[in-house]
């Protein structure tokens, strides 16, 4: 039947996506019949993927961050579209004003390497930034990603070296492509210097594991500045990296760290703040100076929302400020 389908396309000129997939969405089209079917925007994000089912769980993650869509593609079987020849297309036609600069991919086969090499790397010389997933990684992964959509097994080993040299950020699970892609809506890190700013100081302990792990320094705070800084913020408040501004602290304490960190720490790059609920300050107070920060300060401010339980409300509130 797909060969019949196939054929019937081909002669008439036409263009085919699928079969097996939930189609494709956009600002102007939402061809499809299932849920979620998510606002679109053109700063949104581009995502390519070879599974309907996948692309929903994907963007259900997607909207929980902010994460904003441009397009969604479904191309199923690819049984004449693949996740290569979107890329090319996309490519070929791109518009620096008006196309997304984030590409989010889920690919069970690259049945083209050549193609999506030259074109991905293309687009990122062009200024665009490129997450995948490559699905099929182990013998039982492949087997499965065969049985549905018919995907041709790829060397791992391949795969990696692929996405490496075209410059594509590899991601393994959904929540992983999604925080990347979030990242990648930031303004860009100049360095790899980065102030933790926290009222919990055991977040923060693991935050600065991961990220020493992941090759971003968490340098010392002193000097005359460092204890500057502490005479502004509560006693019993530290302020080597990270910064600790205390359970008590307030959402002014919380803008006076940022802005220690974004115009008088010369050696910080980035921040990340991570501000949950302590249950003795205002949250959306708080979340409202962190959003306002985010949007003014030259340097990035990654924000980490830990209490989606118990602040709830407040992190939904914050999250459609972005959206």
């Amino acid at each position: 039947m797909e060969e019949q389908i196939l054929r019937t396309v081909n002669e008439t000129g036409a263009s085919l996506i699928g079969p097996n997939c939930i189609g494709i969405m956009n600002m102007h089209y939402h061809g499809v019949f299932t849920q979620p079917v998510p606002e679109f925007y053109p700063d949104g994000v581009d995502f390519i993927s070879s599974s309907g089912g996948t692309a929903l769980f994907i963007i259900e993650s997607a909207l929980t961050k902010g994460l904003r869509f441009a397009s969604v593609w479904s191309v199923g079987n690819s049984k004449q579209i693949g996740v290569e020849d979107i890329i090319e297309y996309m490519d070929k036609h791109f518009d620096p004003v008006l196309d997304s600069k984030i590409k989010m991919l889920y690919i069970e086969s690259i049945k083209n390497p050549d193609k999506l090499l030259y074109h991905a790397s293309s687009l990122i010389r062009k200024g665009c930034r490129i997450a995948a997933i490559k699905a099929g990684s182990t013998d039982s992964g492949k087997w499965a990603a065969s049985s549905h959509t018919g995907a041709i097994a790829n060397s791992d080993a391949a795969v990696e070296a692929l996405l490496r040299k075209a410059g594509i950020v590899r991601c393994f699970s959904r929540e992983e492509l999604t925080t990347v892609a979030s990242i990648f809506t930031l303004k860009e890190i100049k360095g790899r210097n980065c102030a933790i700013i926290t009222h919990a100081g055991g977040p923060a302990v693991m935050l600065a594991d991961a990220l020493s792990k992941g090759h971003i320094h968490v340098p010392d705070l002193n000097g005359p500045i460092a204890n500057e800084l502490k005479t502004r913020l509560y006693p019993g408040a530290a302020v080597g990296n990270p910064i600790d501004i205390i359970g008590t602290g307030t959402p002014e304490h919380l803008a006076t760290a940022i802005d220690y960190c974004e115009n008088r720490f010369d050696k910080i790059d980035m921040m990340m703040v991570i501000f949950g609920s302590p249950g003795l300050v205002k949250l959306y107070d708080t979340y409202e100076v962190l959003h306002k920060k985010i949007e003014e300060c030259r340097k990035p401010i990654f924000p980490v929302l830990p209490s989606i339980v118990t602040a709830g409300p407040e992190v939904r509130s914050f999250i459609k400020k972005a959206m």
